[in-house]
């Protein structure tokens, strides 16, 4: 198989990893895929540490710093416009990756993905979530989240970064700056083709997971801004008919305020969350670490 790619976003997160890094190196020891590795280094305060001496199967990595932190869609936005950039072959069976670097997509199962992905070369493959691992709480407002994008949106978003697609499928990933608001739903606007690998989220190597209440908010946000003409659309239905319904004139005006004020939101959110400068901006320095 020819050389694929890999990317993998961080914040002060070197020593997982570093830890990723060498799961992945022994993954390929008894395989003919030839890895290259973008590591975004997201505005990270940590100066990076990385050990690359042992790894023996994983044939080059690069560091690419970025100037601030943006986080982890926008830093996989742009490692991508970097690839997009940097290959001169738009036609070959290279397979991109893109994963996150803390241990919770499992290593162990990059090399299904590329080899599904290789096999499917009209599809983006995902990892969707078979098992989480945060606690009771987390895991019922995830439940949450996923039924309300259901409902404003039509799509069950059960997956997050981790996936896998051919190199000839990057023009149409990257067809609008959508990834830079939300990966998983920009991924899944652009491209109708997806086909998905039940993966279990693992526990991150070191230090204590970043999802929390506000993330969840923030992130949710940006997932369903995506879809935000969509949502107009369904809510619009949804509003009309229980206005029809619904005889008290408090609850229609509560309606249409709800209305009003959820696809505002939405509208101002993908607004401004767009990039406000070309991807090569946002980039420090590239350095060649392997």
């Amino acid at each position: 198989m020819k050389k694929n790619y890999v990317i993998l976003p961080t914040f002060n997160d070197w020593k997982s990893l570093n830890k990723l890094l060498s799961i992945i190196d022994k993954s390929l020891k008894k395989t003919n895929v030839q890895l290259t590795i973008l590591i975004i280094n997201d505005g990270s305060t940590d100066k990076p540490v990385l050990f690359t001496n042992k790894l023996k199967n994983i044939k080059r990595i690069f560091l690419i710093n970025l100037k601030e932190n943006l986080g982890s869609q926008k830093a996989i936005f742009i490692g991508l416009k970097y690839l997009q950039n940097q290959i001169k072959s738009k036609h070959s069976s290279s397979i991109i990756s893109v994963m996150d670097s803390d241990g919770e997509d499992n290593p162990k199962k990059l090399i299904k993905l590329i080899m599904t992905a290789g096999q499917n070369p009209n599809h983006i493959v995902f990892a969707a979530r078979s098992k989480r691992t945060e606690s009771l709480f987390l895991k019922i407002l995830n439940t949450i989240r996923l039924t309300l994008t259901y409902i404003l949106t039509g799509y069950f978003i059960n997956f997050g970064n981790y996936s896998s697609f051919s190199i000839k499928n990057l023009k149409k990933v990257l067809s609008n700056d959508n990834l830079f608001i939300a990966y998983s739903s920009g991924v899944l606007k652009n491209c109708q083709n997806i086909f998905y690998i039940k993966v279990d989220k693992n526990k991150r190597y070191f230090g204590n997971s970043k999802v929390n209440f506000n993330f969840l908010i923030s992130h949710s946000l940006g997932i369903i801004a995506v879809f935000y003409k969509k949502v107009f659309l369904r809510t619009l239905l949804i509003a009309l008919v229980l206005i029809l319904i619904i005889g008290n004139l408090n609850f229609k005006m509560l309606i249409i305020i709800i209305f009003s004020f959820l696809n505002l939101l939405l509208l101002l959110y993908y607004k401004f969350f767009q990039p406000k400068k070309v991807f090569s901006n946002y980039i420090r320095n590239k350095l060649k670490i392997k």
